[in-house]
């Protein structure tokens, strides 16, 4: 099928918008996983440094008595 050379440019820049619109989408998506992952960790963190530290209290009253 003919087609015009500048319908061709329009065309072919569309696409080149196309993917780069998809590789931003995709670079905030990563971004996105990645803060999750980094806030699961951060709160896993904070739990366990309340139990040690909830352990901590319990055992040294524990010594007191």
């Amino acid at each position: 099928m003919y087609m015009h050379p500048h319908m061709l440019g329009q065309l072919a820049a569309q696409r080149h918008r196309d993917m780069l619109a998809q590789a931003a989408q995709d670079r905030l998506a990563s971004q996105l996983a990645a803060v999750a992952r980094s806030n699961r960790r951060t709160e896993r963190a904070q739990r366990k440094m309340r139990k040690a530290a909830r352990l901590a209290l319990r055992l040294r009253s524990e010594l007191n008595q």
